[in-house]
């Protein structure tokens, strides 16, 4: 399979791939459109021949980012200085980023939302939120979230994290799916950091909406250990720095099992979830009938 993480090969784009592709191949069979919809990690890191793919290949018309403001904070920041670095050095990355250019649209959603996020906070003790809104009003904000990741998201582990994603970033989630109900958005591209959990969940509901088999779901899922191992020292550094554990990097298949679970005991299944949220049946039909029906775009 480790053909469908990187094709079209990129050197600074990870956890790549075409959904169709990995669902097609996993099945032997064709049971979902290829060339329309992509899942990968950030594209901060994409080199100028990697922009010229997502381009000319892919003929991207839409990319997905559903990172946070700290994130993107966080990666302009680190941009800036390797601009720097090389203006100073000569050497480096250069001042090139995928960010700065390309022909598509980037519809940002910040998936951890408010409700997510008062959540969170709920779950401090007194004395850690007082250290936590100090932190942040002296905007020492990687500070502030390592108290939340210590205390809160670490202990609830990456399972606990998908249930609390579906119950707290519905919003969120909903306007993510219904990009993918508009033809003329395609190929869509959609990524957070790792492209893992948040994409994962998204796609995952996605393929569940489509009527794609929970094993099919479950390979493509956990692509993402093979599609993140080259960077894996360098997002335990990431999730350590917020205080995380290395075992929120991997991609466990049982993830998937969590989140159609939780569906199926919470909501009566994924359309009562997707009704729930505010994703009815014809929005539901009309992600059918691009992925699933030959239509030309």
């Amino acid at each position: 399979m480790s053909d469908t993480i990187a094709h079209p090969p990129f050197t600074g784009i990870y956890n790549f791939r075409d959904i169709g592709r990995v669902v097609n191949t996993t099945s032997g069979k064709w049971l979902v459109r290829e060339k329309l919809f992509y899942r990968a990690g950030r594209l901060d890191d994409a080199s100028p021949s990697d922009n010229e793919k997502l381009i000319s290949d892919l003929n991207l018309r839409t990319v997905i980012d559903l990172r946070t403001k700290s994130e993107h904070i966080l990666q302009a920041q680190t941009h800036q200085a390797r601009k720097n670095r090389y203006l100073a050095t000569g050497v480096g990355l250069g001042t090139h980023s995928v960010l700065d250019e390309g022909p598509w649209e980037t519809i940002r959603i910040n998936f951890i939302g408010r409700e997510f996020e008062l959540n969170v906070l709920r779950q401090l003790k007194w004395w850690q939120m007082i250290w936590f809104l100090t932190l942040m009003l002296l905007q020492f904000r990687m500070a502030a979230l390592r108290i939340l990741g210590r205390n809160v998201l670490c202990p609830k582990g990456l399972l606990g994290l998908s249930k609390d994603s579906l119950r707290f970033c519905q919003a969120e989630i909903r306007e993510a799916l219904e990009v993918f109900t508009d033809v003329k958005r395609y190929p869509v591209l959609i990524n957070c950091t790792q492209g893992k959990d948040r994409t994962g969940l998204v796609v995952m509901l996605v393929l569940f909406a489509i009527g794609v088999p929970i094993e099919l779901v479950r390979a493509d899922y956990s692509l993402s250990n093979e599609g993140l191992a080259p960077i894996r020292a360098s997002m335990i550094e990431e999730v350590e720095a917020i205080g995380m554990d290395a075992a929120y990097t991997l991609a466990p298949p049982e993830a998937v099992d969590t989140v159609w679970n939780f569906l199926q005991e919470e909501y009566g299944g994924v359309d009562g979830y997707l009704d729930a949220i505010g994703f009815g049946e014809p929005k539901r039909h009309a992600l059918q009938k691009i992925l699933l029906e030959d239509l030309l775009l």
